[in-house]
């Protein structure tokens, strides 16, 4: 029942918008007409029209800052993926050449000792060190433009705190009109559009429910997503950072041995860091994205059960307006079906937004499923190389070069499969961004239609 009623929060939405004023007016003005009702009658039904067109605009106004807000949040830098991706690239590609080089190396070593070349390994470790400074700055340049881009969102008033602030102000205007209209149709029980009244009330507070529930969604998804993005670099450029400390310092051991062991645990936490980093932001975006939705849900007052109960009482109104209005206007009808089938486009929108967003956001693809796998290999070769020193140096230095010889086929595979991924990830994301603007299903094209249709909608109320 969550998931239906997640799938079709725009749809009752934009559909209760619009129903409300395309079937109830012409109600009322046949009622007004065909019945002998006195000045206060008349003065009440005009009240009440009022208040409820009053409702509605307020409505509209919501959902456009919701629509604003999100409209700014899902937009992305095309400029920022690719120095992203040419910086972690940098990084696995220069892991790679250290890692081949270590092959050779260590692979010879291990038959002959003195066919080992120090130089040579030496160049293979500063090659490394420099990629990963390189991969680390560009994680930190990514944390420096979401800053940039919460600093100016805060300036323009779309952040996620204003907005809130924004939105609780409007629900507070709605939810007195709504406590204003309900007063008013409990002193004309009497009226013979009583019965109807009391359902559009019930009406409009599940439309209430729905975009707050919408909003709530979104904001809770959006606000997570940025905090796990950014703890994700945060992580990154520090196992990186690390990673380039390890190589500074194993270069140094080429001529001072005692450092070996210090060089191999640095490369070891760094790469349990790297196979962690995954993990920890998946966990922290599903509980953080918990907490936050409860939060706004219990701020804002969303009720489920009004939510739930909107589209039966959406036909309920429906039926009760056809009593007074056997044949609606063409008009109308048009109207009708016209945000009916803008209603399924949305109802398409959200269930695909959040996920367009988090695949058009992924940091690199090892981050959502090779990233355990290589950090476990490069975490292998540096618990291999530790073994390595303190177990068999210096009376079996062949023993502690085959150790570094298998870890650093692991090495190899491990910076393989980052190289790869990140050039698969970028590839697969290009193709899917092309497909989705060619059907116009890019989330700001989504947001951009459900703009246009809100603007038709306000333009038809105000009319009214």
């Amino acid at each position: 029942m969550k998931k239906f009623i997640a799938h079709n929060r725009s749809k009752n939405l934009i559909l209760s918008l619009f129903f409300l004023q395309l079937v109830c007016p012409p109600a009322l003005a046949e009622a007004v007409t065909s019945s002998p009702a006195a000045p206060v009658q008349a003065d009440f039904r005009s009240q009440y029209s009022a208040i409820t067109k009053r409702i509605l605009m307020e409505s509209i106004a919501l959902e456009r800052l919701s629509l604003e807000y999100r409209r700014k949040s899902v937009h992305r830098s095309q400029f920022n993926k690719f120095v992203f991706f040419g910086t972690q690239e940098a990084g696995a590609a220069t892991g790679l050449a250290f890692e081949a080089t270590a092959v050779q190396q260590f692979g010879r070593a291990r038959r002959r000792v003195r066919d080992f070349e120090p130089d040579t390994l030496g160049n293979g470790l500063r090659a490394v060190e420099i990629g990963s400074i390189v991969a680390g700055s560009g994680s930190g340049y990514m944390l420096s433009a979401n800053l940039a881009k919460y600093i100016q969102a805060r300036k323009q008033g779309k952040d996620t705190a204003s907005t809130n602030r924004a939105v609780t102000a409007h629900l507070k205007e709605v939810d007195k009109l709504l406590a204003e209209r309900k007063q008013l149709v409990e002193a004309n029980s009497g009226d013979p559009i009583y019965n109807r009244a009391v359902i559009e009330g019930k009406v409009l507070e599940g439309l209430r429910g729905c975009f707050v529930d919408e909003y709530s969604q979104f904001s809770a998804n959006t606000t997570s997503s940025a905090a796990t993005e950014n703890l994700f670099f945060l992580l990154n450029a520090s196992y990186n950072i690390l990673g380039a400390v390890a190589a500074e310092v194993g270069y140094k051991s080429l001529t001072q041995p005692r450092l070996n062991g210090t060089s191999n645990i640095l490369f070891t936490i760094s790469g349990a860091m790297a196979a962690a980093t995954p993990l920890l932001c998946a966990a922290e975006l599903k509980l953080y994205r918990k907490h936050l939705l409860a939060a706004q849900q219990r701020k804002f007052g969303v009720s489920q059960k009004q939510i739930e109960e909107l589209p039966a009482l959406r036909k309920q109104l429906e039926d009760l307006s056809a009593a007074t209005q056997e044949t609606p206007s063409t008009n109308s009808t048009q109207r009708l079906a016209i945000y009916s089938q803008a209603g399924d486009l949305f109802e398409k929108q959200l269930n695909s937004e959040v996920k367009t967003m988090q695949q058009l956001n992924k940091v690199a693809l090892q981050n959502s499923i090779a990233g355990p796998a290589i950090g476990s290999l490069l975490m292998t070769q540096g618990i291999l190389g530790t073994r390595g020193y303190y177990h068999y140096f210096p009376w079996r230095v062949r023993k502690q070069f085959d150790l570094n010889y298998k870890g650093a086929i692991c090495g190899t595979v491990g910076t393989s499969m980052a190289v790869l991924g990140n050039a698969s990830w970028l590839v697969a994301s290009m193709v899917y961004e092309h497909h989705l603007k060619k059907h116009k299903r890019m989330p700001e094209q989504l947001i951009d239609q459900r703009l246009e249709h809100l603007k038709e909608v306000e333009n038809y109320v105000s009319t009214l």
